[in-house]
């Protein structure tokens, strides 16, 4: 209501009363209609970034010798949050007396998982992995973080075609980019050249996604077969498919991504035009496993265990069960972004990506951490 100071002596304070009455009236005049709590704005927020869900096992399809694909439905039948082609899930659930997690790449394009269905590649490799295939039955319930990373395609920063180099489950960010590709969600070039074996350890067919856009090459060291290449992901191979519009990403063993980037250096790729999802980081060689007592403080609940001096401090949580924050497991993203309180600690330089205020104040990774010492550390809260 809009109020206008008048001249007159006396009638500022008649017209303020007669406001204080009309805007009485006005307010019991209001239906005691509730309050709107959640606007659009945050239903597209949560959609996008659900946090942790609970999806479950629907299907296990063996794709190859040691690979299983695995098909995720959520629990409430909903749809999954939309992520880009390329990036990757973290999965969690209690198995025996240990809490596990991993990060697997999905192989279901954006479109495919909004429609309620979500597919990740299990290679049998680990704890977790084996146990994911070999042990847990369809309809097990899991954990499941919201998709991240950012190993996908950026007109930005990457070339209009990449040449995707992979080995082992190290194909699966490429086969949902090409899902994308042929889709029309992704608008780019990408020749997936993928070294194999032998046919059997290939887990997926070349042939099933060849499109506009799309070229794939198989190159098998152990088998001569009609219609693959033989031998190694060699400079003589790469040079016919890179030019001055190329980027490079590479997904698969640590082993092929240094021959590799030998190989690429030798024809002299701009190595700033290189991209290599990161693994996750395993067990450090020590010349002696010691023991150390590890003291762990999550708000108001306190654990005590022991951690190998060989073991990532995550890695020694979860085989306690404590159900640890956790995402990418090599030190990059930050999620699992912990105080250490006391005690001392190693982090490999590559893997250390914390923050300079991070360093100065005394925060880590577990994810990348090994302990030196007994500790005492803050981790955040688990809110599923």
């Amino acid at each position: 209501m809009a109020f206008k100071r008048s001249n007159v002596p006396g009638e500022d304070i008649r017209l303020a009363m007669e406001m204080t009455a009309k805007r009485r009236q006005l307010i019991d005049e209001t239906p005691a209609t509730p309050l709107v709590y959640e606007y659009g704005v945050n239903r597209l927020a949560k959609a996008l970034h659900p946090g942790f869900v609970k999806a479950v096992i629907a299907d296990k399809t063996p794709c190859s010798s040691d690979c299983v694909k695995i098909t995720l439905k959520l629990s409430d039948g909903g749809e999954f949050p939309y992520f880009r082609a390329g990036q990757f899930v973290t999965l969690s659930c209690k198995a025996g007396d240990s809490y596990l997690s991993r990060p697997y790449s999905i192989i279901s394009s954006p479109k495919e998982a909004l429609a309620g269905k979500l597919e990740i590649m299990v290679q049998r490799k680990g704890i977790f992995s084996s146990f994911i295939i070999d042990e847990a039955p369809s309809g097990t319930e899991l954990w499941m973080g919201e998709p991240s990373g950012d190993f996908y395609h950026d007109s930005i920063r990457d070339r209009s075609h990449i040449l995707a180099i992979a080995g082992g489950s190290g194909v699966t960010p490429f086969l949902s980019m090409m899902k994308a590709i042929r889709e029309g969600s992704e608008d780019f070039r990408l020749t997936l050249v993928y070294g194999a074996r032998t046919r059997a350890h290939i887990p997926f067919d070349p042939e099933a996604f060849k499109c506009e856009g799309v070229e794939t090459v198989v190159v098998l060291s152990e088998e001569e077969a009609e219609g693959y290449k033989h031998g190694f992901i060699t400079a003589d191979l790469l040079k016919k498919y890179v030019d001055d519009d190329t980027s490079v990403f590479m997904c698969g063993p640590d082993a092929m991504y240094r021959f590799v980037g030998k190989e690429l250096e030798s024809i002299g790729f701009d190595p700033a035009r290189i991209r290599q999802e990161r693994n996750s980081v395993g067990d450090r060689e020590v010349d002696e496993i010691k023991a150390f007592r590890l003291t762990v403080h999550i708000r108001d609940t306190v654990y005590e265990l022991d951690a190998n001096n060989n073991e990532t401090l995550i890695t020694a949580l979860e085989r306690a069960g404590i159900p640890a924050v956790v995402r990418c497991r090599n030190g990059s993203c930050g999620f699992c972004h912990s105080r250490v309180v006391d005690g001392n600690y190693y982090i490999a330089k590559k893997d250390d990506f914390r923050r300079l205020a991070d360093r100065k104040f005394n925060y880590i990774h577990p994810c990348s951490t090994y302990p030196e010492s007994d500790m005492i550390i803050d981790i955040p809260i688990m809110n599923p």
